[in-house]
């Protein structure tokens, strides 16, 4: 067994639920555990899956956010490592025995390898902040930190929470890089793909709210991590999305101004 559980937020995922898990059921490397949360859900998807031995399944009445949901499913992970699979992600066979391989580096906090959209289109390749902002880069040479998107995290490095609860969705992954790294720990992104995303399967669900959050989190990772992010460049590259509808007058404010209030 691979001292690995894994984490999957799910919001009505459904065929798309099932192919993620039943991707993570055929890793060459057994997974310890494999904790479903359902977030908030109406159609019970739950009900619809096959329990297997290693199949905990956690339910919400009211959706979590990203953040929240991970921290709850959290507090039942019992193995040295967590792998955090988005419910519209399907891995590859060797995906767990390639990203578990790195963590044999003591150093290393948190990986994740390259993932394509589809047989042409890389989806990403880790976080890139060279310009002030944050990108997903196509490049692993580029990337400064990792997507939560698929990744696998040391449990000892992460304390009693995974994420920043207030960030609710978005960017809480950057937050936790730039922890990780203010920590001593290195995050690593592997210049092989190994897994396939959708991408951004339950946006819809948060409707004008998630444009809201994408903007504010922005800021607030450049407010609480110095030299992470520049807010001159946030507002240069807001002005020009502002212009596209690509961003949130009220999420600027809030980034900049909003009070940050700790977790729990």
């Amino acid at each position: 067994m691979s001292g690995v559980d894994f984490i999957v937020l799910d919001i009505d995922g459904g065929a798309m639920l099932a192919a993620c898990l039943d991707s993570i059921e055929r890793q060459s490397v057994a997974p310890q555990r494999i904790i479903v949360l359902d977030n908030g859900g109406r159609t019970a998807d739950r009900g619809k899956q096959a329990a297997g031995e290693r199949m905990l399944w956690l339910r919400s009445e009211t959706n979590l956010g990203f953040a929240g949901g991970v921290n709850l499913a959290f507090q039942h992970v019992t193995a040295p490592f967590v792998a955090l699979i988005n419910n519209d992600v399907v891995l590859d066979e060797d995906w767990l025995e390639t990203v578990l391989a790195a963590m044999s580096d003591a150093k290393v906090a948190g990986v994740q390898t390259v993932i394509r959209r589809d047989a042409m289109t890389i989806d990403g390749a880790g976080v890139d902040i060279a310009d002030g902002t944050y990108r997903q880069t196509l490049d692993p040479a580029r990337a400064w930190g990792i997507s939560a998107t698929a990744a696998l995290y040391r449990v000892s490095a992460l304390g009693k929470r995974v994420f920043a609860t207030r960030f609710f969705a978005y960017y809480e992954d950057v937050e936790l890089s730039a922890r990780l790294h203010e920590q001593g720990w290195e995050t690593r992104v592997l210049p092989v793909i190994k897994a396939a995303h959708r991408g951004s399967q339950s946006a819809p669900l948060l409707g004008d709210r998630a444009l809201r959050l994408r903007t504010r989190n922005r800021y607030w990772v450049a407010r609480m991590h110095r030299g992470v992010g520049r807010i001159g460049a946030l507002l240069m590259e807001d002005a020009k999305l502002l212009l596209q509808g690509r961003s949130s007058i009220r999420g600027i404010i809030e980034g900049l101004c909003g009070r940050m209030q700790d977790d729990e």
